[in-house]
């Protein structure tokens, strides 16, 4: 079982506090830090909130064994080839010990202040799902075409390729609804859901262990021809 320390990076947590985190973990045996990718303080009224991915960035070349990553990394924020090479980028800093978590978004409030576009929840989990499946193409496929209702790439050939083969963990966070199960059967390495009773934990794995026994019938990362 892996112990790891997730720190709310929105809440005030400066760049020195992130080196001594990051050092303690390390001394004390955790095997990794992962942290919040938001911009607006969601506890407090407002709060400094240190850039996630150059963050990671930072502490990948200042750490030697933890693991690192966000949990999660909203669709909404940046464009998927933007977030496979940051992947990539800390990935390498690192020596391969970045773990990617990718979600759908659900801050409003963030989203208004910032300028980000808040679709409802119906557009935001397909947007999250059309990137999913480019920052994964990204990290494995030779060159490659993508034509989606939100992004167009051509000719895309994306170097270098992460350390860890074939691709960094990828960590999918959501509610477990029968299309999020579908989509962490096929591409997730882990997935984080969101706290709840018992029984509704229980619900969500058995949802996730029948995605993933369909999945089973067909490559993991097999697709339809875009």
């Amino acid at each position: 079982m892996r112990v790891c320390l997730m720190i709310e990076g929105q809440e005030g947590v400066t760049w020195d506090d992130w080196v001594r985190l990051a050092r303690l973990t390390e001394e004390h045996g955790l095997d990794g830090l992962f942290r919040s990718d938001h911009y607006t303080a969601i506890i407090r009224p407002d709060a400094g909130a240190l850039d996630a991915w150059a963050t990671l960035a930072g502490l990948a070349a200042v750490t030697e064994q933890i693991r690192l990553g966000t949990l999660v990394s909203p669709a909404t924020f940046r464009h998927p080839s933007v977030l496979a090479r940051m992947a990539v980028t800390v990935d390498h800093i690192s020596g391969g010990r970045v773990e990617v978590g990718m979600g759908s978004g659900w801050y409003e409030r963030e989203h208004t202040a910032h300028g980000f576009p808040f679709p409802d929840g119906t557009a935001r989990f397909e947007l999250f799902a059309e990137q999913v499946e480019i920052v994964v193409r990204s990290w494995t496929e030779d060159r490659f075409d993508h034509s989606g209702a939100a992004y167009d790439l051509h000719g895309q050939l994306a170097l270098p390729r992460p350390v860890q083969q074939p691709h960094p963990p990828l960590v999918l966070g959501g509610g477990v609804k029968p299309r999020f199960a579908a989509l962490a059967a096929r591409y997730a390495t882990e997935v984080n859901t969101l706290g709840a009773p018992n029984a509704e934990l229980r619900e969500r794995k058995a949802a996730l262990d029948r995605a993933c026994e369909k999945q089973v019938e067909t490559p993991r990362h097999s697709r339809s021809p875009s």
